[in-house]
């Protein structure tokens, strides 16, 4: 369980910073989302849906690791993401549009990459 929480931890700050550019768009977009309040219990319902997500990701990941085809490269991305906001959309308390906002406002804001990162280990 320990392994899984660090992997958690890990992938989190791999996608903050990977999707950093998006978070730009974004708050150019919305020069408020930065400012934006995230509840603990938004906290709690975006950390449900993260670990769906990630469990996806992890799933997909070593089908796409076994596939050289381009095409069904494609096919498994696309697939997982189709997943991947299904999961979000099952996920109590949260919409798809507000997780990736708690995404995009945690890149720019430690405290609540902070926030987000301790739930996660507990």
């Amino acid at each position: 369980m320990e392994l899984r929480k660090t992997a958690s931890v890990m992938t989190l700050a791999a996608l903050m910073a990977g999707a950093a550019p998006v978070a730009a768009v974004a708050q150019m977009q919305d020069g408020a989302a930065a400012g934006a309040e995230v509840s603990d219990g938004e906290i709690d319902a975006f950390i449900v849906a993260y670990e769906d997500v990630l469990a996806i990701d992890e799933e997909y990941g070593a089908q796409m690791q076994q596939v050289s085809d381009q095409e069904e490269m494609q096919r498994l991305q696309e697939e997982a993401q189709i997943r991947k906001a299904q999961a979000v959309e099952a996920a109590p308390d949260i919409e798809v549009d507000r997780y990736v906002e708690i995404l995009t406002i945690a890149q720019n804001d430690p405290d609540l990459t902070a926030r987000i990162v301790e739930e996660l280990q507990n």
